[in-house]
């Protein structure tokens, strides 16, 4: 009876070191909690709690409280959020997602911060740290930079735009550049390869991946640093030769995953090549067939010039903009690449117009204004502008360069910002001796936009990078902003230099 009274002591002293450490909501009890006699009897156990990501991951010193999403998995209704080890407010959504509310107070300096996610006892612990990113406050107005770029694309992660250079930028040529917006220096740079024109950051900042025009491939580089990795080759058509990117988008659920629309520039249609899903370098055998592909025989034949990623990866949108039928595309993806597509016809007018699609809202939007529900393939709204646009439905926001009648010949454009569910204008902001014709326009950080220019058929002119942030974007300052007329595209779609403007 002895022997039985002192096997009980000890177990009521384990449990109550469990319910300890429990208390701290601190590291990971790793052995405590499980099930099973070493376990202490429990009959259950939670799991260790896994963070993948973090959307946004960064914001502006002094920016208000905001909501950040988690991803990952094992995330149970008593998991918690942590901000450098302290918790945060925390809703359960599903084992994959949580959402944290991170108090301003929290935002008021810049630097770095590490989120977590604990679960409780009996079992549980604390995942690996995510990174949240406050950076300085950007500078208001318009900073141009004087340099060419093919493309650029912003990471959210390290908090910097990548630059693609062309070869005429001589010395600092067939490099990608990092440029950062809220100082608007350049960093440092690394050599590409031949003709780097587009650009795409993976899921969670491990990759950029970069289309080489002048090797008919894709390099990957390894992220901060910009180390070469994989590269992708694209391959050429029997008859009318190597093939180049003409759309490139990295999975947004697989950093080791990226969607690359092959074409060749020197032909109309160009949309030759088809889509195709590569992980790493190896191609998923389902394809998207091109234009008159040679050698490629299913029925997914189309024109898919301008592709965007579903939020999960689980479908493909697509813009045919090179002929008058202007077919917007669902197409399924699986393990195996493509399913069959479906093709709304005479949705998506505009030669050029490219396609942009928000995590936010769910829908797809153009550059030549149309909102497009990409579930029933319906518009549901019409922006009264076009240029270059980008969405962004966190702020409740799109935007668009271009330009107003009076400005038609002129170097001198718009931005105009748009509320993303009225449709209706809210704020604009000229810009003057804007170097060339806008090519590529994105959001960065919490109050920036940024675009390039090239030459636009002027041989004097040398394209620019420009770097805007302020009322337009972050919304303060709106009445006196109000545009007396929306925008419009006045200018011709280009390929990068080097390239022939596509027959239309």
């Amino acid at each position: 009876m002895s022997a039985l009274v002192k096997r009980t002591f000890v177990f009521g002293v384990s449990a109550a070191l469990t319910l300890l450490v429990g208390c701290g909501g601190g590291a990971s009890n790793a052995g405590a909690g499980t099930s099973g006699p070493t376990g202490g009897g429990q009959s259950s156990s939670n799991p260790v709690p896994i963070l993948t990501s973090v959307s946004p991951a960064s914001a502006s010193a002094g920016s208000p409280g905001l909501s950040v999403t988690l991803t990952g998995s094992n995330f149970i209704p008593t998991s918690t959020a942590e901000w450098n080890g302290a918790p945060l407010q925390t809703s359960y959504t599903s084992a994959a997602s949580l959402t944290a509310q991170i108090p301003a107070s929290d935002l008021g300096l810049p630097g770095t911060n590490a989120i977590t996610v604990a679960n409780p006892s009996p079992g549980g612990g604390v995942s690996a740290a995510m990174s949240f990113v406050i950076s300085p406050p950007p500078t208001q107005g318009t900073t141009a930079v004087n340099i060419q770029a093919n493309d650029l694309a912003w990471d959210p992660v390290n908090q910097v735009i990548y630059l693609s250079l062309p070869s005429v930028d001589g010395s600092n040529g067939n490099t990608v550049q990092i440029l950062d917006p809220g100082t608007g220096r350049l960093g440092a740079s690394a050599f590409a390869g031949s003709e780097p024109n587009l650009l795409s950051v993976s899921s969670t900042s491990k990759y950029l991946y970069v289309s080489l025009n002048g090797a008919s491939n894709v390099q990957r580089m390894v992220l901060p640093g910009l180390q070469p990795d994989v590269v992708i080759a694209l391959g050429a058509d029997q008859i009318d030769g190597p093939f180049y990117a003409m759309d490139l988008q990295a999975d947004p659920a697989s950093d080791q995953t990226v969607a690359v629309v092959r074409g060749t520039p020197q032909f109309s249609p160009q949309e030759e090549g088809g889509v195709l899903i590569y992980d790493n370098a190896t191609a998923r055998p389902n394809v998207l067939c091109g234009w008159i592909e040679s050698g490629c025989r299913n029925t997914n034949t189309g024109l898919y010039d301008s592709i965007q990623w579903s939020k999960d990866g689980t479908e493909m949108f697509a813009a045919n903009n090179e002929t008058t039928s202007f077919d917007f595309y669902t197409v399924p993806v699986t393990s195996t690449g493509f399913g069959t597509p479906i093709d709304y016809g005479n949705l998506v007018p505009g030669f050029g117009s490219d396609i942009h699609y928000d995590a936010t809202t769910g829908d797809v939007y153009d550059d030549d204004g149309e909102v497009i529900d990409p579930l029933s393939g319906a518009v549901i709204g019409t922006f009264a502008a076009s240029g270059l646009m980008v969405p962004d439905g966190t702020a409740g926001k799109a935007f668009f360069i271009g330009q107003t009648t009076a400005q038609f010949g002129s170097q001198n454009f718009t931005i105009e910002s748009f509320d993303i569910s009225k449709f209706t204008p809210i704020a604009s902001l000229t810009l003057t001796n804007v170097a060339g014709v806008p090519t590529h326009l994105i959001r960065w950080g919490t109050n920036g936009l940024a675009f390039t220019t090239t030459s636009g058929g002027n041989s004097t002119v040398s394209g620019k990078v420009y770097l805007v942030s302020g009322s337009i974007v972050d919304g303060s300052a709106l009445a006196k902003e109000r545009p007396a007329e929306n925008v419009r595209r006045t200018w011709k779609a280009q390929l990068p230099v080097g390239q022939r403007t596509a027959a239309k």
